[in-house]
């Protein structure tokens, strides 16, 4: 159960300006990371069927491992700051709507990027 909010605690409006601004600040966050990444690992793959190296001697299939990884990192810690907004000052936001849109969108980007990869191929 969330602490009740009281007068020597924030009120419901800064409660409210804290979760939407660290929500806001960490989907920007994971939106702008991916989408640039995604945006220099098109630029830099190449010919298509020929293996690329996006920087030094690192590869596509490197890359796409890490940005998915980093994708998960970040999907757990928008559900951790959540979670403990909605356990600690108010239990009416971060409910389940918001958790599955989190969820979903996290899987889309970490499918996007092992297809990227190539690590998730239904082609033969």
């Amino acid at each position: 159960m969330p602490n009740p909010l009281t007068s020597d605690t924030l009120s419901l409006k800064e409660v409210l300006d804290y979760y939407e601004g660290g929500k806001h600040r960490r989907y920007a966050l994971l939106f702008a990371v991916n989408g640039g990444a995604f945006a220099i690992a098109k630029l830099l793959t190449g010919e298509p069927g020929k293996s690329a190296v996006v920087l030094g001697g690192l590869s596509i299939t490197q890359l796409s491992i890490g940005m998915a990884l980093f994708t998960a990192c970040m999907v757990w810690d928008i559900y951790a700051f959540g979670e403990k907004v909605r356990t600690t000052y108010l239990d009416s936001v971060f409910g389940k709507e918001g958790k599955l849109v989190l969820i979903l969108l996290g899987v889309l980007q970490v499918a996007g990027w092992l297809l990227v990869g190539r690590l998730l191929c239904a082609c033969g």
